[in-house]
């Protein structure tokens, strides 16, 4: 579907200052509800298009291949197309959550993605209007919240939509990163942990972070077969960090094989400690 109903819903403002809470906590997304400008992409065509979907693998392979001097393999340029887009689009439904305990009710069909948007930020105009929140939310009886009955209640509805909004990417992207069902769904919690503890410790809230994705996360929840992962390793000096280690590798080893990052699986808990520390 590419092209848009008339009819737009009436404006919500409180869906809008709830993007605008997320934009002010992490500028690196902007999300703007309403109409999309010319020139925009409806994301949903990185599924249903395969000539879009093979115009966005070469300009990522261009992309990486302007920063190193490497010759990327095939699946790590798609694992990179789809982290660009995914971090995003799962930290659009989770910070929200996080910030104001609301779930933006946002299907893939229903966001366009601003060009030249870059990989350190993304800016978004969504056609929704409609959130779900807590019976205790200030806006629980605005046009376009929609009330769930508990905190768990949220947490599953949550994790459907971020389930919804990504399986078509998966099932467009998975002949080219090649990997099954149950690693990319792993990948999907991934994004999720990672971008709302990237949140969490830039809002210096990184314990309530954890704290919060291990409820989120804890293993065998519809999709989501995987626990958040969080732990604490022993650094030197009587330090401690609280780390977690990505269950799917991001491939970046295949082009910079020095350039490992302090959650990367292929790291020994030494070398996490040492990147962290900045001795890595």
């Amino acid at each position: 579907m590419t092209v848009l109903d008339l009819h737009q819903p009436a404006p919500c403002p409180a869906f809008a200052e709830t993007f605008r809470a997320l934009g002010a906590a992490c500028p690196l997304i902007t999300v703007e509800p309403g109409r999309p400008a010319v020139g925009m992409l409806h994301a949903s065509r990185m599924a249903e298009d395969p000539d879009v979907l093979a115009e966005m693998l070469a300009a990522e392979r261009t992309r990486i291949g302007a920063t190193l001097a490497a010759e990327p393999r095939d699946d790590a340029v798609a694992m990179w197309a789809l982290h660009g887009y995914a971090w995003y689009a799962c930290l659009m439904l989770t910070g929200p959550w996080f910030l104001r305990r609301r779930v933006p009710l946002v299907a893939l069909d229903e966001v366009w993605i601003a060009p030249g948007s870059e990989r350190v930020g993304r800016s978004f105009t969504v056609t929704s209007n409609t959130f779900a929140c807590l019976p205790d939310d200030p806006d629980a009886n605005a046009p376009g919240a929609r009330v769930v009955a508990d905190e768990a209640a949220l947490r599953a509805l949550l994790l459907d939509r971020v389930a919804e909004h990504v399986e078509p990417l998966l099932a467009a992207f998975r002949p080219h990163l090649r990997r099954g069902e149950r690693v990319l769904w792993s990948m999907v919690a991934d994004e999720v942990v990672s971008g709302v503890w990237y949140l969490g410790r830039t809002l210096g809230e990184g314990d309530r972070a954890v704290r919060e994705l291990g409820e989120l996360l804890p293993g065998d929840v519809g999709r989501f077969k995987r626990e958040a992962g969080f732990r604490v390793l022993a650094g030197t000096e009587g330090r401690s960090h609280c780390n977690r280690t990505q269950s799917v590798c991001c491939l970046w080893y295949t082009l910079d094989p020095a350039a490992l990052c302090s959650t990367c699986p292929r790291a020994s808990d030494a070398r996490q400690v040492a990147i962290l520390e900045g001795r890595g």
